[in-house]
């Protein structure tokens, strides 16, 4: 009898591990693709951007990024082509401003970017006005953003509405330190939306932030949230996936219950300005397939790598998901995300 019991029980593991991997029949899926910081050079100071006869620092790239339903990424910065900020010395190399021209909107259209965050540490460098102008281009280019308080962006993707917020932790932003507001934000945006992503600027920075604490970050002597509290709580509000950024390296990846959450993708497109040695070359392109009910199907992690002062390239080793597969095991023993070598989520163990 008990041998007849314990292959009931078998049965039905086998059951639900084969669901997790493929929906239910019919039922439409959604496929997303989303990387971290992108900065694709500086007007402030001179000598930032990209030779124009060099083309675009994303063209190597694009490919992967146009095969999605939907494409997501954090703008570190503004798009303005003027402005004036008092936050460092003139000509400073190190204190970091990003201002970029209008016309790289375009790049990010042509990249096939759906979604833009603007909730980060850098879109307020010269002030209300850029932030302002950077909203008004996005709009135009009909690329949707989320940054500033109570701001969200919507698309339906054939029969799913999906909703968009970003979050961070200072200012011009919706918060992440003010955990009641973000969860009611959230559970308003699940009533009427069948999925919502969430970004997340938020951390220490460096290779030393790589490991992540179950406790407040700070950088720099400001607060930079507590991650994992918020991170299960927004899940807990009706979030599908969030995706994480402002550390510049890689970081562990989470699955709690059942939705995936990445703490750290990197540095994905980040011209001139940023420090590119060791781990902090390496990003990804982070593709998540959802049912419209929310149901994770898989994940694959894109590792990427970024060359010649900060042009991405798809990372034939595998470094970034690697990186995240030991972060994860070490960060997240119960609930970290494993992958395998070729940068495949594991489900269903």
């Amino acid at each position: 009898m008990w041998e007849y019991h314990k292959r009931i029980v078998i049965l039905v593991l086998l059951l639900l591990s084969i669901r997790m991997v493929f929906p239910e029949q019919g039922a439409p899926v959604v496929r997303i693709r989303v990387v971290g910081d992108i900065m694709l050079g500086t007007l402030t100071p001179e000598g930032f951007l990209r030779p124009e006869e060099k083309g675009n620092i994303l063209k190597y790239i694009n490919p992967y990024l146009l095969d999605a339903d939907l494409t997501l990424g954090n703008l570190e910065g503004t798009l303005c082509d003027s402005g004036v900020s008092d936050k460092c010395e003139p000509d400073s190399l190190d204190c970091y401003l990003f201002r970029m021209p209008e016309k790289y909107g375009q790049i990010l259209k042509t990249a096939g970017f759906d979604f833009i965050s603007l909730a980060n540490n850098h879109v307020g460098d010269f002030g209300a006005d850029c932030i302002e102008r950077t909203e008004l281009i996005l709009d135009s280019l009909n690329i949707g953003w989320s940054g500033k308080p109570g701001t969200f962006s919507s698309r339906k993707v054939g029969e799913v509405e999906i909703a968009f917020v970003a979050f961070h932790s200072g200012g011009y932003c919706n918060s992440s330190l003010d955990l009641e507001k973000a969860v009611k934000f959230v559970q308003d945006l699940k009533s009427s939306h069948d999925l919502v992503i969430v970004s997340l600027h938020g951390g220490a920075e460096g290779l030393a932030a790589m490991s992540l604490p179950d406790s407040m970050e700070y950088y720099l002597g400001e607060r930079r949230g507590h991650l994992r509290a918020f991170t299960h709580q927004i899940i807990d509000a009706g979030a599908d996936l969030i995706f994480g950024h402002g550390p510049h390296v890689a970081r562990a990846m989470e699955l709690y219950s059942g939705k995936l959450i990445a703490y750290s993708l990197g540095n994905f497109a980040t011209y001139g300005r940023f420090n590119l040695q060791e781990d902090r070359r390496f990003g990804a392109i982070l593709e998540v397939e959802m049912t419209k009910s929310g149901e994770l199907i898989g994940a694959n992690i894109l590792s990427t790598e970024q060359k010649y002062w900060g042009v991405p390239f798809i990372d034939s080793e595998n470094r970034f998901s690697h990186l995240v597969d030991s972060l994860s095991q070490a960060d997240l023993p119960v609930t970290g995300a494993r992958f395998l070598p070729s940068g495949q989520l594991v489900l269903g163990n």
